[in-house]
């Protein structure tokens, strides 16, 4: 998680109102070579899940399809 002062990093990923100058809860996994894996944008209306954030991190490490209620640790498709 990271403070974006100068909405630069809102701006290049698509999560900042131009007009409003407020951007939207945006998640994006990035893996070690620079490759988004996955992305998540949410209205301020809508909390985000630590706990899912996590799965989501584990999951993309895993590197095979994980199915519908994959935990960490259980066995993948």
């Amino acid at each position: 998680m990271l403070s974006d002062f100068t909405k630069n990093i809102s701006r290049d990923y698509g999560v900042l109102n131009e007009q409003t100058g407020f951007a939207v809860r945006g998640t994006f996994l990035i893996n070690p070579e620079g490759v988004l894996q996955q992305y998540s944008v949410h209205p301020t209306s809508v909390g985000r899940d630590l706990d899912a954030i996590l799965r989501d991190v584990s999951a993309v490490s895993v590197g095979k399809p994980c199915p519908v209620n994959w935990k960490p640790g259980a066995a993948t498709l």
